[in-house]
């Protein structure tokens, strides 16, 4: 029997692991076809059973990914090899509470030797209706997963989380800015993992990872003045799919 451990966000409970996954590959309806793209990947034995675990997850957080392609009208599930190893990983947006007015991010990775989707990133927060909800990207790069993600109304602060090919997190830079009420100036502070960092020190980390993208995977950044738009807009982007196009695309490709 498919042993599932499961952790519960508040009032959200999301799956965060399946093992001994199965393999109903039930045909979806030509409707749903449609709405998918036409192009496939080819899987290796490892990767096949890596989206057929993966299929069962994203079946089992139904309920909790739904209501924020709703509240937030995006597309919430993604399937790509970020790290180069022929299997894919799977990352999916799932609302922090019952609410759903603000999402979760988390990433799965597949682990051979347990048959077993893994939780290996987890952000919370990273989608919010209030304030405006703020921006985030999600990318790799050559060497590197990165989240980024600008929060907060008062108080404006920009995080940049840095994960190696193995997912784990590998470093941080953060930007903090506020507003000096005695000098009515904007102050900004900057920080290298965990430790104050100047700003030249700061920009240069960051432009460089920002340089380095090869693959935008989810991201609300849009479009402002050319001088202030971000690198990561001329980048290749993914196209995330909603929840039946990602199952249905799912049980397209699985074997």
């Amino acid at each position: 029997m498919m042993k599932r451990a499961i952790a519960t966000i508040l009032t959200a409970a999301v799956v965060l692991g399946i093992s001994g996954c199965n393999t109903d590959n039930t045909e979806p309806t030509a409707s749903l076809y449609s709405k998918v793209t036409e192009s496939t990947i080819t899987l290796t034995e490892d990767g096949n059973k890596a989206v057929n675990c993966y299929k069962e997850l994203l079946k089992l957080n139904r309920d909790v990914i739904q209501p924020v392609e709703k509240n937030f009208d995006t597309a919430t599930c993604g399937l790509y090899d970020i790290n180069s190893d022929s299997i894919p990983e799977f990352f999916f947006f799932a609302a922090t509470d019952a609410t759903a007015y603000s999402a979760t991010l988390y990433v799965f990775t597949y682990d051979k030797t347990s048959d077993t989707a893994v939780k290996k990133i987890e952000i919370p927060n990273i989608m919010y209706l209030s304030g405006g909800g703020g921006e985030y990207a999600v990318f790799t790069s050559p060497v590197a997963l990165l989240i980024t993600r600008t929060s907060g109304e008062g108080e404006s602060v920009t995080e940049t989380i840095v994960y190696d090919m193995n997912l784990n997190k590998n470093g941080s830079y953060k930007m903090i800015q506020s507003h000096d009420s005695s000098t009515e100036r904007i102050v900004n502070k900057y920080y290298a993992n965990g430790a104050q960092a100047d700003q030249t020190a700061y920009d240069q980390l960051v432009t460089v990872h920002l340089e380095q993208a090869t693959m935008v995977l989810a991201s609300n950044i849009k479009a402002k003045s050319e001088e202030e738009n971000s690198p990561l807009l001329s980048k290749p982007q993914y196209n995330m799919m909603k929840y039946e196009n990602m199952l249905s695309y799912i049980i397209k490709i699985a074997k």
